[in-house]
């Protein structure tokens, strides 16, 4: 699990200050490190060049692909594959946290490639969709059984390419397999970032969840699919916010995926709105104030504990309030004064959030003293 900078300012702080001794800061800072590695900018690094590498050298065979033998076509990828995987699992165990996930991602790459470059000799029938999702399945197998976070979170951004490959191929009532196969994806994936203790793989796999339901809603067309996911968002956000200690039982990822709920949540009602505005239904203001009440609900319920809450009803409420202004004010004013009363607005959100955080700090020593 990674760590921002920050913990380790405030724990510095909190020794400078006289709060905590020289033995418990050390005891900290060690805790800290024995919970991970981080995802520096050296990991970083490793990552990104992992990926330049992979794309040179599955390029630089398609470029070659016709002057080369079958067998040695197939041989080739192999070759990428298994160096990758046995070559990260060697790093691996020598305890370089580093490389030992690029050469994952090398192998990763290869993978997918030569699903789509041997389907193509052979002239394998398929389509992109299949084909993402056996290269989803391959690595998700993969990550658990190398037990590697960079594997995983490749999975998760894997499958996302599997849910919009979909929007490619264009929806038709016999291509909605994705439909009970992303859920069965998006537990796999959860699973995967808990077993390899993976931040980043959870994100990718809720911001999958989101996606599901976009797509879904826009191939089915029915309102009842955002409804769905505006309940299940919102669930999730509740139940962090009102047991957070039945949350608190799978970590910090129980106030990540509250804050993806209510994410979730405020998009689809957004869309609604947008519906509705599109139809001119007249629920327009309706639907505002219930996001302005969300957004204020969710800073007054979990805005002081979760950061993530707090800076998402923010961006909610901003917008939403710039929107009704616009919609309600901007039409009956001319350019001059359309600028003058977006500046105001910024202006007072600006001062209404500096006083929210005012306020949620203030709380949080009184908290601290309590608990």
């Amino acid at each position: 699990m990674a760590f921002p900078i920050p913990v380790r300012a405030y724990i510095a702080r909190w020794q400078k200050k006289g709060l905590i001794d020289d033995e418990t800061a050390e005891a900290l800072l060690s805790d800290l490190k024995s919970q991970g590695s981080g995802f520096g900018l050296g990991n970083t690094l490793a990552v990104l060049g992992a990926v330049l590498l992979g794309v040179a050298i599955v390029t630089l065979i398609a470029a070659n692909w016709e002057a080369m033998p079958r067998l040695l076509r197939v041989a080739l990828i192999f070759v990428v594959i298994w160096a990758g995987y046995l070559g990260g699992a060697w790093r691996q165990s020598l305890g370089d946290k580093a490389f030992s996930q690029a050469l994952y991602i090398i192998a990763a790459i290869a993978f997918g490639a030569g699903i789509a470059l041997i389907g193509q000799m052979y002239h394998l029938s398929g389509d992109a969709a299949s084909a993402a999702l056996v290269w989803t399945a391959g690595v998700m197998v993969a990550a658990a059984l190398l037990r590697s976070g960079a594997l995983a979170a490749a999975s998760m951004a894997i499958a996302i390419f599997y849910l919009f490959s979909f929007l490619n191929d264009g929806f038709s009532p016999d291509g909605r397999q994705y439909l009970w196969i992303a859920p069965l994806l998006a537990v796999i994936g959860a699973g995967l970032a808990w077993y390899t203790r993976s931040r980043a793989a959870a994100h990718l796999a809720a911001l999958f969840l989101i996606a599901y339901f976009l797509v879904a809603y826009f191939d089915i067309d029915r309102p009842v699919v955002l409804w769905l996911a505006a309940f299940v968002g919102l669930a999730l956000f509740l139940a962090d916010g009102l047991r957070p200690d039945l949350s608190g039982r799978i970590g910090s990822f129980g106030p990540t995926l509250a804050a993806y709920g209510l994410a979730a949540g405020l998009l689809a009602l957004s869309v609604i709105q947008f519906e509705d505005i599109m139809r001119e239904t007249g629920g327009r203001v309706t639907f505002g104030i219930v996001i302005l009440g969300l957004s204020i609900g969710a800073l007054a319920l979990s805005g002081r504990g979760n950061p993530s809450v707090r800076w998402i009803a923010y961006v909610a409420f901003s917008l939403e309030v710039l929107y009704l202004a616009f919609v309600t004010i901007g039409t009956l004013i001319g350019t001059s004064g359309f600028f003058l009363t977006a500046g105001i607005l910024v202006l007072l959100l600006a001062a209404f959030v500096a006083r929210m955080e005012r306020r949620l700090h203030e709380k949080n020593p009184k908290a601290g003293a309590s608990a």
